[in-house]
C-alpha cells in the first residue's frame, strides 16, 4: 500500500477522537467522518509505520446512523467532531471509548455506568474564544481547522446560543468598520444561562484601541445583554490567548450564574464548566459519590470558582478549596460571601504544592475531590493525596485516558475505583466528562 492508492474497505471501529477504522489486511486506516459499518470508496492520503489515513471518496453503504450535519461548515472546522452521528450513536461511541480506556489502562472492575446525555445537544456552550486575523482584504473569525491555524469562517455556531452568535457577527462589522483588525487576537464572550448576561473579552495586541468607546456603546446599546466588556492585553508571539493585564471598559468585570441556588460569579480568567445544563448533572453525582454526612472534612483540588466546593460545603463540616488562578480564587470567595456559606475557604495555590505541605499538617482527612485539566494530576499530587489517607476520592475528570492512568497509580496504593459515571458535557464533539467513586480498601 502507498499513498494516493484507492481502495474499498468497511469501516470495523472509531478511533477515541471518532474517526472511523478501516483495516487492510490488518493494517488500520482512519478515516474521518466514517461510522460504522459503512462500505465507502477510500483513498490513501498518509501513512505511518503501524497506521495510516484515508480519506473517503463516496460511501457505498450508508450507516443508518448517519445524519446530516447542521452546521455547513462542520468537515471543516475542528470544533465539532460527531454531528454526522446520531445523538444515540455518539451515546454508544461515547460509552465504548470510557469502557475500552478503563479496562485496558486502568484494569478496574468498577461499575460504568451509561452515559448521562443531554436531551438537546445544541447550543449549549456558555464560552467562546474566536480567533480574528485580516486575510485578502477581509476581516476573518471563525475557528480552526482541526490541527491546523487556519481560521474557517463562521457565520453561526450551532452550540453556541444565538447571542453569541450575533456578538461575533457584530463585532466583525465593528472592526471592518474602524479597520482596526490589526489589534485583536481573540474574541472572548462568555454567557450566563441563567441570567442573560453576557461578558466580553478583547483580546488585543495594544493598551488602547482606536474608537473603543464607540465600539462598546454600539455594542451595550445593541444587546443590552452585555454586562461587562474588559480589554485583556496580549502581546505574546506564542498560541496563550489571554495576556496578564486587563481593563475594564463596561461593567465590573463579571457575569453571574446559578446552579442549584448557589450563586456564581465568573471573570474573564475564570474556569466554569462550559455546558451549564450537565454542569448540574456533572456536580450532582460527585456530590452522591462524595457520600458526605456533615461531619466530614473536604479537599477541593483544582476548584475553580468554587463550584463544587459550594456544592460540598452544603452537606460536608468543612471544605478547602485549592485553585493556582489567582482570580479565580478571588471569584470564590465572592461566591463564599454572596452565597452565605462559612464553612469553606480558599486557597490560591497548584494542587500539587498545597497537597504536599497539607499532607504534613492534617491528621485527618475524609474525602479528597480532583477536578484537574486534560492532563491530569501529577505523581507529586496523588502521592500527597494518597499520604492524607482519605476514605474517599472523587475524581471529577475531562479526559477519560489520564482518569484511568491515575485510577491505576491510585489502585497500587489501596484505592480501588467502584462507579464510573460518564457526562456527555460536549455533544457533537468526542469530549467525555466522568466522575470516579473511589474508595480506601484493605490491602
Amino acid at each position: 500500500m502507498k499513498k494516493n492508492d484507492k481502495i474499498i474497505g468497511v469501516c470495523s471501529d472509531y478511533t477515541f477522537d471518532g474517526h472511523g477504522i478501516v483495516k487492510v489486511d490488518g493494517f488500520p486506516l482512519f478515516v474521518k467522518g466514517l461510522l460504522l459499518e459503512e462500505e465507502a470508496s477510500l483513498v490513501v492520503t498518509k501513512l505511518k509505520k503501524t497506521y495510516g489515513y484515508a480519506r473517503a471518496l463516496e460511501i457505498h453503504k450508508p450507516s443508518k446512523y448517519r445524519v446530516c450535519e447542521k452546521c455547513d461548515i462542520a468537515r471543516m472546522c475542528g470544533g465539532c467532531q460527531l454531528q454526522h452521528m446520531s445523538s444515540e450513536h455518539q451515546a454508544y461511541f461515547k460509552q465504548k471509548q470510557v469502557e475500552q480506556v478503563m479496562r485496558k489502562i486502568a484494569k478496574t472492575n468498577a461499575i460504568i455506568h451509561p452515559i448521562l446525555q443531554m436531551e438537546e445537544g445544541w447550543e449549549y456552550r456558555n464560552k467562546a474564544q474566536i480567533p480574528i486575523s485580516y486575510i485578502n482584504d477581509k476581516v476573518e473569525m471563525g475557528y480552526y481547522r482541526i490541527h491546523s491555524n487556519t481560521i474557517i469562517p463562521m457565520n453561526y455556531c450551532h452550540i453556541q446560543p444565538k447571542i453569541m452568535n450575533q456578538i461575533a457577527k457584530k463585532m466583525q462589522e465593528l472592526i471592518e468598520r474602524y479597520r482596526i483588525w490589526n489589534t485583536f487576537r481573540h474574541l472572548v464572550i462568555k454567557y450566563s444561562y441563567t441570567y442573560n448576561e453576557v461578558l466580553i473579552g478583547w483580546i488585543v495586541r495594544e493598551e488602547k484601541i482606536p474608537h473603543q468607546k464607540e465600539m462598546v456603546n454600539d455594542l451595550c446599546e445593541m444587546f443590552p445583554q452585555i454586562k461587562t466588556i474588559i480589554l485583556n492585553i496580549n502581546k505574546r508571539n506564542d498560541n496563550v490567548i489571554l495576556g496578564d493585564q486587563d481593563q475594564i471598559l463596561y461593567g465590573d468585570g463579571t457575569i453571574q450564574e446559578e446552579i442549584n441556588q448557589i450563586n456564581f460569579q465568573i471573570s474573564l480568567h475564570s474556569f466554569y464548566q462550559v455546558n451549564p445544563y450537565q454542569t448540574k448533572v456533572l456536580y450532582e453525582k460527585a456530590l452522591e459519590y462524595a457520600d458526605l454526612h456533615k461531619e466530614e472534612e473536604v479537599i477541593d483540588l483544582y476548584c475553580g470558582v468554587g463550584t463544587i466546593s459550594l456544592f460540598l460545603a452544603q452537606q460536608a463540616k468543612h471544605v478547602i478549596g485549592v485553585e493556582i488562578v489567582e482570580q479565580a480564587i478571588v471569584n470564590a470567595n465572592r461566591n463564599k460571601q454572596y452565597n452565605r456559606i462559612e464553612n469553606v475557604d480558599f486557597i490560591c495555590s497548584d494542587a500539587a504544592s498545597f497537597a504536599k505541605a497539607y499532607k504534613e499538617k492534617v491528621e485527618h482527612i475524609d474525602v479528597v475531590v480532583v477536578d484537574p485539566p486534560r492532563k491530569g494530576c501529577d505523581e507529586i499530587t496523588l502521592s500527597s493525596i494518597v499520604a492524607m489517607d482519605p476514605k474517599r476520592i472523587v475524581y471529577v475528570s475531562c479526559n477519560v485516558a489520564t482518569l484511568a492512568r491515575d485510577l491505576a497509580y491510585l489502585q497500587t496504593y489501596g484505592y480501588v475505583a467502584k462507579e464510573i459515571q460518564p457526562v456527555d458535557m460536549f455533544p457533537q464533539t468526542y469530549g467525555i466528562e466522568a466522575v470516579a467513586k473511589i474508595e480506601k480498601v484493605e490491602m
